[in-house]
């Protein structure tokens, strides 16, 4: 992580956003961005965190929008002590289906949760598009891997 970046200082001389996905959901890699003054976004792991407790806890301290009828998105922030000098910063979405697309009723309710840690200060819902954003540039590297088959590049020619 700290090769990579040291490459993106060299690249460019500005502030930089590093968004993660849960993959590198550790403390280490959050303590790294802190030092090297980088802002982040890390989609969290949520490990043996229970999706009944995020709903409650949404339920609680979240801002409720429903989408639809029987979908309801709670959103928001907290902080959560991990062992540093100061709480970190999260971001939470829970989102509650008690129905499905064509409206048949669920009879267990569907419990979606996504959290990121994140250093920047801004609305849940810009944190949570900006982590996103990665998302569709790496559809668009994806797209451009099969759509012009550069799966395999000829090495032999460079």
């Amino acid at each position: 992580m700290k090769q990579s970046i040291d490459n993106a200082r060299r690249a460019a001389d500005a502030k930089l956003l590093m968004p993660m996905d849960s993959g590198f959901d550790r403390i280490d890699n959050i303590k790294i961005c802190i030092e090297e003054c980088y802002d982040y976004i890390i989609k969290r792991n949520l490990r043996k965190e229970s999706e009944e407790d995020w709903l409650t806890f949404a339920k609680k301290q979240g801002l409720c929008t429903e989408e639809r009828s029987g979908k309801k998105v709670y959103r928001n922030e907290t902080f959560l002590e991990k062992g540093l000098e100061q709480p970190l910063h999260v971001i939470f979405k829970v989102t509650e289906r008690t129905s499905d697309t064509e409206g048949q009723v669920l009879l267990v309710p569907d419990i979606e949760v996504n959290t990121y840690w994140t250093s920047l200060n801004h609305s849940p819902e810009e944190v949570i598009k900006q982590y996103q954003n990665q998302g569709t540039s790496e559809q668009y590297h994806s797209e451009i891997k099969t759509e012009l088959d550069l799966e395999r590049l000829p090495s032999g020619k460079f």
